[in-house]
């Protein structure tokens, strides 16, 4: 049961590369939806919240203007399980305030939160009810290869890093399969939609 005001608030969660994104963006014609992934690149960006936070407190890898180098600190965070934890520690409730203030301003009937790690990180107490998508590990390593670039190896890494889909699924309220068609995945959308409202 959430613990956050009064409205239906609906997790989105999902291994890497099961469609998360896309399931989002079917919901996003009819009801607002939050990408965590997109609040925490906002907090780290130069001068915002979550990297005075992190310059202040650990030892961070800058480029020449002194940004966060993105993509040595994600490798280090996905080699150094210490490090990432001390991140963590200092993002994630920068994270909660930012969700939080967002979901009171929408008087809508459902809110959506699209959490890649909601398991992982125990925010499944802050939701209602939680939909995962998922797909088969094949078919997450390919989209993992073709649309982020990730090399063969660097996408095993990131998936092993996440609770297996099998956890997810079975914690969650509704589960969404993505293995086929675009159109097959938003008429399950559209389908859980109008359950949820009833």
């Amino acid at each position: 049961m959430s613990k956050l005001p009064k409205k239906k608030i609906i997790g989105i969660t999902g291994s890497m590369g099961s469609g998360k994104s896309m399931v989002s963006s079917m919901i996003r014609k009819r009801f607002p939806v939050l990408d965590l992934d997109q609040v925490n690149r906002s907090l780290i960006e130069k001068g915002n919240k979550g990297y005075r936070a992190l310059s202040r407190k650990l030892d961070i890898p800058f480029d020449k203007d002194r940004n966060i180098d993105k993509k040595v600190f994600s490798k280090r965070m996905f080699s150094d399980n210490e490090y990432k934890e001390k991140v963590e520690r200092i993002i994630h409730p920068l994270i909660l305030d930012e969700m939080k203030e967002w979901i009171d301003r929408h008087q809508d009937v459902l809110v959506f939160i699209e959490v890649p790690l909601l398991f992982e990180t125990n925010m499944d107490v802050f939701f209602d009810e939680i939909w995962c998508v998922v797909c088969d590990e094949a078919i997450a390593l390919q989209r993992l290869q073709t649309k982020r670039n990730y090399s063969l190896e660097e996408a095993k890494s990131r998936l092993a890093c996440q609770y297996s889909p099998i956890i997810k699924l079975q914690q969650s309220d509704v589960v969404l399969y993505n293995n086929g068609t675009i159109e097959e995945l938003e008429e399950q959308v559209s389908v859980y939609l109008e359950r949820s409202l009833s």
